[in-house]
């Protein structure tokens, strides 16, 4: 029914359509707020607060004890809201004189809002700015008093980190204890590479990487060659009257056996006159020549060391037509001060196959194992194997053997003569039974902490896990330091709820006395991702065996060394007691102790020559690298004598304060390395560096042709190359320039970054990273092909230590022609660098 307004009425209960004569109406007015309604238009009854209060505390109990708990629950739910309901009202009533207040200054605002001009316009505005100022305060106390500040485009996370404040976690978390129970751990067990002991420290690798935190952990599982000695090895004259002990102490097991890692084996023992060779360099055997020697058919009795790579030595023999190498080694005194023991009974297993070849397995030089066996050489096909058999005997039996020439023959140092080699009565017998494996199980441990803006971009830490025996200086003291930087990052992580720019990538490497496959092989395995992403290697092999502080780097980083050496060991943040370092009674940071080491000089060499980790990231993939480590004290390398008792009566670090002090200065070194907004590469000192390494070149070449016995002297000119270095110092002053200009810039605008600037810098960072891959050789026909690096490397002669003036591991194949007396390909090759640094610098400048 509708009724005169037009609107339908709700029907009543009863059915009835009487609108007006029907109790139950719907009512034509509202009641008021503080009385009832009855229903009618004039009727109004009591007070509706007193109505209310009166329905809900007059209700009857029987009945509701009647109707159980449900509905007893639900009245005293209603007196309950009713409660509430009435505290509302009186705290609305208390409120109301503020709420008069507010609406009063709202009407004033409108109307000074209303004669500026379009009130929604400037509302915004005022929005706007009000926004803009809460923000310049948040960024503004968050930059100078917290870890990270703000910024438009930096980052992807929009934040700069203090690298200050996060180098101030570094010390606080350095636990020596911590190192020390980790190295005596390491060094209870013998980790030969591929046997159980290894794997067990990969496992417990492993598990310590997931415990601190460590997000993304990969188990490097590479098949490579290895070889392991057997009992039925011997060494001993033809007559049976001398027979050498091979084996250390009176222990049989594998681990103290007598072996070279990649020795060729004999099916039947081989007999053959001796001779003793010295060190076994190209001068012992000129020597020998000139002397009527002839080493052909010989078994020869050669020194370990002499400046020379063990493996170079075996090649220069059988190309003589030796039978067979001896290596005599080294004896060691241990101990300090009154406490010195020497031992004259030490085997040291050194690793034969030919890294100056190719690294990595010796049956697949230059490409990846991965493969297995379909892609492996056969042993004589490998020009990494070598071909004659060659085992390491004791100093003490390297003596006995030495003494019956009785002062015949070349003499060498100390009283040892070469021997006649027309006696036959001087005659060894040997016989080398190794267990091959040509496809056997290596393991590298890789943790990664993911970066936050570039994660395409990596730097890598890499310590060489397995030994020849215990490992304690070799490989633990390494180890240990790669597991106390994992935890201080991980422990940046999470305090600081911090994650680097750049990925940082922790690993330990299996297989390093085998021709370093463990770390070649992944290089192999990786090298196309790695080449446009690893801008950074630091090696941590050996790291600490004695006093004297040495550094190698690429020239790249030479500058951020030098600034970090300056933080530890003396006060940076927060003061540093623990790291202090004491000499002469006198407070010294690392750095002042570098110098006062290498006689006032801060320089820092280049000479990254040495059978370590470090040569497929330098000779494959031309990334920057560091070496940097205590040493000085000589250890029983490659020996059972390198043990934690040893290394504990020799003194090497009874403290831990090395180990502490190495962890603190290479953390500081990644942090910067790995956060800086730019990557800390000095490019304008790279090319003074060059210039140096390039007059070095000359005189190195100079040398050689005055050795040269033509009648015309050849002739190496430098121009075209001094040419191109000036046009790469162009490029690198304007890039450094730009890095100021930049870091103004950031301290001007209170650490802000536009986005479009931010991708120009990640772009710097891109172009730092490819201006190294310019010099790996493209040559598909490589004279070595594990050394593709053109700028940086090892030339095939270059010593196993640098003990000279010459920066050998720059221009490796340069000075591998120059060394064969090819002078007119040295030439060519110098034109050609000249070129690619070139184009290299105007590539680098065009962007």
């Amino acid at each position: 029914m509708t009724g005169s307004n037009g609107y339908e009425r709700v029907a009543n209960d009863s059915g009835g359509d009487n609108i007006t004569g029907s109790s139950v109406s719907m009512p034509f007015l509202p009641p008021s707020y503080d009385e009832a309604y009855d229903g009618s238009e004039d009727t109004r009854v009591g007070n509706a607060n007193e109505m209310e209060q009166f329905e809900i505390d007059d209700f009857d109990v029987e009945g509701v004890q009647r109707d159980g708990f449900l509905t007893r629950a639900s009245l005293i739910t209603k007196k309950l809201a009713m409660g509430v309901s009435n505290s509302y009202n009186k705290v609305t009533k208390m409120i109301d004189p503020i709420y008069e207040g507010l609406s009063f200054l709202n009407m004033q605002y409108e109307k000074v809002i209303l004669k500026v001009g379009n009130p929604l316009v400037v509302k915004r505005l005022l929005y706007v700015f009000f926004m803009v100022f809460i923000v310049f305060l948040v960024s503004h106390y968050t930059i100078n008093e917290g870890v990270n500040g703000t910024s438009g485009g930096a980052f992807s996370s929009g934040k700069f980190y203090d690298i200050d404040i996060l180098s101030s976690i570094i010390e606080d978390h350095i636990d020596m204890s911590n190192m020390q129970n980790h190295l005596e751990y390491f060094s209870s067990m013998p980790h030969l590479a591929g046997t159980s002991g290894d794997l067990a420290l990969a496992k417990y690798i492993e598990t310590y990487m997931k415990n601190n935190g460590v997000q993304t952990i990969e188990n490097f599982e590479l098949k490579s060659y290895t070889n392991y000695p057997r009992s039925k090895s011997f060494v001993k004259l033809s007559d049976d009257s001398f027979e050498a002990k091979l084996h250390e102490g009176d222990e049989k097991s594998i681990e103290y056996l007598s072996h070279n890692p990649n020795s060729l084996k004999t099916d039947q023992p081989i007999e053959g006159k001796m001779v003793f060779v010295n060190f076994g360099t190209e001068d012992d055997f000129q020597k020998l020549q000139e002397g009527n020697i002839d080493v052909k058919d010989c078994i020869l009795l050669m020194r370990y060391g002499g400046g020379i790579i063990e493996s170079n030595k075996v090649l220069m023999a059988q190309d003589k037509g030796a039978k067979a190498v001896i290596f005599i080694s080294r004896k060691i005194s241990i101990g300090k001060d009154d406490s010195v023991a020497e031992y004259d009974d030490v085997i040291q297993r050194e690793n034969v196959g030919l890294s100056r070849y190719s690294s990595g397995d010796i049956l697949t030089p230059g490409w990846s194992s991965d493969e297995g066996y379909g892609s492996k050489l056969l042993w004589m096909k490998s020009k990494t194997t070598p071909k004659i058999p060659t085992i390491p005997i004791s100093f003490k039996d390297g003596e006995t053997l030495i003494k019956i020439f009785n002062g015949k023959g070349i003499k060498f140092q100390e009283d040892s003569f070469s021997g006649p080699t027309d006696d036959d009565s001087k005659k060894l017998k040997i016989h080398v039974s190794n267990s091959e494996r040509d496809t056997h199980a290596l393991w590298n441990v890789i943790g990664t902490i993911q970066g936050r803006e570039q994660h395409d971009k990596s730097i890598i830490i890499g310590a060489a896990r397995d030994a020849s025996c215990f490992g304690t200086v070799g490989s633990n003291t390494g180890s240990v330091v790669l597991l106390e930087m994992i935890k201080i990052f991980t422990t940046m992580q999470r305090k600081y709820n911090w994650t680097p720019s750049r990925t940082i990538k922790f690993i330990s490497f299996d297989g390093t006395n085998y021709n370093l496959a463990g770390s070649t092989e992944w290089v192999e395995e990786n090298k196309r991702i790695l080449r446009s992403q690893a801008y950074t290697y630091i090696d941590l092999s050996d790291a600490v065996s004695g006093d004297n502080l040495s550094i190698k780097a690429n020239p790249f980083l030479h500058q951020i060394i030098k600034d970090c050496l300056k933080n530890v060991g003396s006060k940076s943040i927060q003061s540093k007691r623990n790291s202090k370092i004491q000499h002469k009674d006198k407070t010294i940071n690392l750095y002042e102790l570098y110098k006062l080491q290498n006689q006032g000089s801060d320089a820092i060499s280049n000479d990254l020559i040495e059978e370590r980790n470090y040569i497929p990231f330098i000779n494959i993939l031309n990334v920057p690298s560091m070496e940097i480590k205590f040493k000085g004290t000589k250890y029983a390398r490659h020996s059972c004598y390198d043990n934690y008792d040893n290394f504990d009566k020799a003194k090497i670090d009874p403290s831990m304060k090395k180990h502490g002090q190495l962890v603190e200065l290479l953390s500081n070194i990644v942090l910067n390395v790995a956060e800086q907004a730019v990557i800390p590469f000095k490019f304008t000192q790279f090319v003074d560096r060059l210039f140096e390494y390039q007059v070095n070149l000359a005189k190195y070449i100079d040398e050689q042709i005055k050795k040269d016995t033509h009648p015309s002297k050849p002739q190496v000119h430098y121009d075209k190359l001094i040419k191109a270095l000036n046009v790469l110092k162009e490029g690198a002053t304007d890039f450094d320039n730009w890095v100021h200009s930049w870091n103004e810039f950031i301290v001007q605008s209170a650490d802000i970054e536009p986005s479009l600037l931010a991708m120009k810098r990640w772009k710097w960072n891109d172009c730092l990273v490819e201006f190294n891959q310019h010099f790996i050789s493209k040559d598909i026909q490589q004279a070595r092909p594990g050394y593709l690096n053109m700028l940086f490397g090892t030339s095939f002669n270059a010593p196993v230590k640098s003990q000279d003036e010459w920066n050998w591991n720059t221009f490796p194949l340069i000075r591998d022609f120059v060394d064969k007396g090819d002078f007119g390909r040295a030439q060519f090759h110098i034109d050609e660098l000249a070129g690619i640094i070139e184009y290299s610098a105007r590539e680098f400048t065009a962007y």
